[in-house]
């Protein structure tokens, strides 16, 4: 299935689709998806059903404008000159069981940029080998909301700043294993917003300053019950 078909699954109104086959960028489909699918209906429901969408190393993903579930998805092979390798949110988003892998982003969210006034919430996700200048797979901007359980951030890595993270606004995580990301600062984690941490193990991060977690503001750390090898 090309990149055309399945905008046209959701654009026919059905609220719940299931892929039955990959999501593949076409060579004549690039200027057209530049930014990812389009996606404005309230209440889509998209199962992936293990298969992936796949943006070629050319484009983006999706972007997200409405409130939206996205489960069972390998997001791979995405890439965005700016924001957003493999997803672009400005709604409300719900990612469950999703795999997001060698997505790319000249700027910020390697594989995520959740935008200004947005909410994302992920559960039981995986993020490997995802690469950014900011938030080598997730970047939260600020006066948004991010929430996280159950996740791992392996391999990732960012230029400057949030190998795995870079959290600009409220940021939630809970059972998160976060292993062998890289960055100049934050290997795992840039925070200059406000991080709760509750559950989550980190181990053989790097960067030059705060392996693990750079915090820039002070009191805006919370940690509770983590691991740090």
């Amino acid at each position: 299935m090309n990149f055309k078909e399945f905008e046209e699954l959701f654009k026919s109104g059905v609220k719940r689709i299931t892929l039955t086959e990959d999501v593949i960028l076409e060579t004549d489909e690039k200027e057209t998806y530049e930014m990812g699918v389009e996606i404005n209906e309230n209440g889509l429901i998209i199962n992936g059903n293990g298969h992936a969408i796949d943006g070629n190393a050319q484009v983006s993903l999706l972007c997200i404008k409405a409130e939206v579930t996205l489960k069972n998805i390998v997001f791979k092979n995405a890439y965005c000159e700016y924001s957003g390798g493999a997803i672009i949110n400005e709604g409300d988003l719900m990612v469950e069981n999703c795999n997001f892998c060698h997505n790319t982003s000249d700027e910020f969210g390697g594989a995520i940029y959740n935008k200004r006034y947005s909410r994302l919430r992920i559960a039981n996700s995986r993020f490997r080998k995802n690469r950014a200048d900011y938030g080598g797979a997730i970047f939260n901007d600020s006066n948004s909301l991010m929430n996280l359980d159950r996740a791992v951030f392996k391999s990732n890595s960012s230029e400057f700043e949030g190998g795995a993270i870079y959290n600009k606004s409220e940021l939630s995580l809970h059972d998160a294993l976060f292993y062998s990301n890289a960055s100049f600062k934050g290997g795992a984690i840039y925070n200059e917003g406000m991080l709760n941490i509750r559950d989550c193990n980190f181990e053989k991060n790097i960067a030059s300053e705060g392996n693990d977690i750079k915090n820039q503001n002070e009191n805006s750390l919370n940690v509770i019950n983590c691991i740090f090898y």
